[in-house]
């Protein structure tokens, strides 16, 4: 995809006279194949170039005599399809010959008409119009521009044969269903018609990476569980597709999952409430097939219906994900908290597509919370600026008059209460910004997030019940709400903190002055009524109540460290388990880690008897967990909410962090912080101005620490033993006597 600057808004199909079409048989028949748009041109000579702007309503893929215009895939992005939908714009030179041409778009519905035809699961109903394709194409010819090849009347318009897609449910294809796509046969399909499309809509150009295919799997097992039935392994968790090679005359039924039952049949369980399942008729000739318009999170498919099992060349799993630049990596000796790295690093890819979504699988929805209680995990592994600066403008879409904002974004199916409305999902309106500015020096994110950051803080304020936050799901857990008025008005308490810290960079120090006082006031009014000055004297007496307490600011400064002792003995007696939330997790791990207790976190990451990080490891998890119990609990096996770890690895036992209050990893740190036998670790994060990386081994009693300084940069360097040592950008290399232990 050519990149495009966000004020190239008018460049799109519609400013250069295209129309939005769609098929007349589809338009007929809704819950018939689906439809396709296509039309011959003809080009006098070789294109000096091409260029081609392209929407879809919901999903499309488009080629150029017979070639995919670009490896981008499940186009376009999400968007409030009420309001807006997003072009691409794509150079498509070397695709154009001379003479006669093709250009075909076909459809899928996504979430913009998002129907149950049938009984798959389907957990956002949708309809915004019809099935629409608005496209242009612009060519120039030695320098002279040749007319632009446009949307409209003129185009042919049929069904294919894609006979269904459901976002969550599925997809079915017949081989047989005839599509002429050929020069001599587009001419002869119907002619297209002008589609109802929303009334309001705009088109608005891409901005976040595209999806393409990452990795390609082989299978590890193919194992016949009944006559005429496989099961597929491909031994890791994904997103995207499993693709088959089928022989002539073949209809097949293909069940994903994430778990299988103790007889070696799949356990379907986390894909849906209902089925999810595709169908394929390979028709007279071999066919290779994966979904067009749809894509599973799924280790396991199961594949019914053929007279000969498949071999292990003919499937294979296609891992796709949004192309963001890979920021930074983590390994250390100690193989069960590098194998966590890497299946919350897999998490995290799994969920990253045009927003960052919850699951893979049942929901597929981009639910706010986890991305700021996990930004750290995000911005460690992945460039994620334009991703989560494209989610900021989605959520300023989703805003309410009165400053109100939903569990996700766009918001097309709302959620009933009390899941709609928490304070920690609709928080990332103001977290998301300031966390972004920290990490890229981007300015603009607070600029534009301005007037929703203080619209949504003064919502919450006018929401209080006597002075608390009285509604939200609290410190969620997959499972239950849970202390629901601390951490809730806690959590405003830290809100209107930031929001004081973002309006003060902005330069406007009035309005910073009364952020900080409404904060200082939340926080003594969440105090006297949690707080009798040594102990939380009302609330659930949760660890997360504890850690969020201690941690917002609600605990005194001088009964902190009393706190962090109370904390680790529970941890500590109960077996290093912590039964906390996704919100007291972030808050627990950063209490423990400024106190020094890493011995604590460390055994903690690595429990396995009870539900946990390393219990999820011991019963097989590939990928992280929506739930400490994981593969043992059929809740989804592939979420990140729960990888606040991730940001330990690379921050305290590895080292690398920023100096408090620097923008954009220009102060930095290296504080390794050895704990758990761990003789080595590494770790580096890519920054705009060069690498940030630290590697230490302890040898023979001795420390070795190699660090890599980004340009304009500088870095404090403090060992294990208490040596400090400033340096700036380049390769540094310290020796030092080693400390068995460093740390409790």
């Amino acid at each position: 995809m050519i990149n495009s600057d966000p004020e190239e808004q008018r460049d799109d199909p519609l400013a250069h006279g295209a129309r939005w079409i769609t098929a007349p048989a589809w338009r007929t028949d809704p819950a018939g194949p689906l439809p396709v748009v296509g039309t011959v041109f003809r080009c006098p000579a070789a294109p000096v170039s091409a260029v081609l702007r392209i929407a879809g309503l919901g999903v499309f893929s488009a080629s150029i005599n017979d070639g995919a215009v670009s490896a981008d895939l499940l186009e376009p992005g999400y968007s409030d399809y009420a309001q807006r939908a997003e072009f691409c714009r794509y150079d498509v030179t070397h695709l154009i010959t001379p003479g006669d041409n093709v250009i075909m778009i076909e459809l899928g519905p996504g979430l913009y008409r998002s129907q149950r035809l049938d009984d798959r699961w389907t957990k956002i109903k949708t309809e915004y119009g019809e099935l629409a394709a608005c496209a242009s194409l612009t060519v120039e010819y030695d320098g002279r521009r040749a007319t632009t090849v446009r949307t409209g009347f003129d185009w042919g318009a049929t069904v294919g044969q894609t006979r269904s897609s459901n976002w969550t449910g599925g997809e079915d294809f017949d081989a047989e269903l005839p599509l002429d796509a050929s020069v001599d046969g587009i001419p002869g399909w119907p002619r297209a018609v002008i589609a109802a499309v929303p009334p309001r809509l705009k088109l608005s150009v891409k901005t976040t990476p595209p999806l393409r295919v990452r990795e390609v799997l082989d299978p590890v097992e193919l194992r016949t569980v009944t006559a005429g039935t496989q099961v597929i392994d491909f031994g890791v968790n994904f997103a995207g597709w499993a693709e088959l090679d089928l022989p002539a005359g073949a209809r097949v039924r293909l069940r994903p999952a994430e778990l299988l039952h103790p007889d070696g049949t799949i356990d379907p369980r986390t894909e849906g409430w209902d089925p999810v399942y595709h169908t394929v008729a390979a028709g007279s000739r071999p066919l290779t097939w994966h979904p067009r318009f749809c894509y599973n999170g799924l280790r396991y498919v199961e594949v019914s219906g053929l007279a000969e099992p498949l071999q292990a060349g003919d499937v294979r799993g296609l891992v796709i994900s949004a192309a963001a630049r890979s920021a930074g990596d983590f390994a250390c000796s100690d193989t069960k908290i590098t194998a966590l790295h890497t299946i919350i690093r897999r998490a995290v890819t799994s969920n990253m597509f045009s927003v960052f979504t919850d699951c893979p699988h049942r929901e597929k929805l981009n639910f706010l919370e986890e991305l700021h209680l996990a930004f750290p995990v995000l911005r460690w592994n992945y460039d994620v600026l334009a991703i989560l600066s494209n989610t900021l403008r989605l959520i300023r879409e989703a805003q309410g008059r009165d400053g109100h904002l939903p569990l996700y974004v766009p918001e097309w199916d709302p959620f009933p209460d009390p899941w709609r409305g928490d304070v920690n999902w609709g928080g990332a309106i103001i977290m998301l910004p300031w966390l972004l500015h920290r990490a890229y020096a981007d300015e603009s994110v607070l600029r534009d997030n301005e007037e929703a950051m203080g619209r949504y803080a003064r919502h919450l304020l006018n929401s209080r019940t006597d002075g608390l936050i009285r509604y939200g799901l609290g410190d969620w857990d997959g499972r239950e709400f849970r202390a629901v008025p601390l951490v809730s008005t806690a959590t405003l308490a830290r809100l209107l903190g930031v929001l004081a810290e973002a309006t003060e960079r902005l330069g406007r120090a009035a309005d910073a002055a009364w952020w900080r006082n409404e904060a200082r006031l939340v926080t003594e009014r969440v105090r006297s009524e949690f707080w009798n000055d040594h102990d939380l004297t009302a609330g659930d007496g949760t660890l997360g109540e504890l850690a969020i307490a201690a941690r917002y600011g609600i605990v005194p400064p001088h009964r902190v460290a009393d706190v962090v002792d109370r904390l680790e003995r529970r941890i500590i007696e109960d077996g290093y388990v912590a039964d906390v939330g996704e919100v007291g997790l972030p808050a627990m791990l950063e209490l423990l880690a400024e106190h020094d207790r890493h011995e604590t976190i460390f055994r903690f990451a690595r429990q396995e008897e009870r539900p946990g990080y390393g219990y999820q490891l011991r019963h097989g998890a590939t990928s992280l967990t929506e739930t400490w119990d994981g593969p043992t609990y059929g809740i989804s096996q592939n979420h990140f909410m729960l990888g606040a770890i991730d940001d330990w690895f690379f921050a305290h036992l590895a080292g690398l962090q920023q100096e408090p209050g620097d923008v954009g990893f220009r102060k930095l740190i290296i504080r390794p912080r050895p704990c758990g036998g761990i003789d080595w670790a590494r770790a580096s994060h890519r920054t705009e101005r060069g690498v940030f990386a630290v590697e230490w081994r302890i040898e023979d009693d001795v420390f070795r620490l190699r660090a890599t300084v980004p340009d304009e940069s500088s870095c404090l360097i403090e060992t294990p033993d208490g040596h400090r040592q400033r340096v700036g950008a380049g390769e540094h290399v310290i020796t030092r006597p080693a400390r068995a232990e460093a740390t409790r």
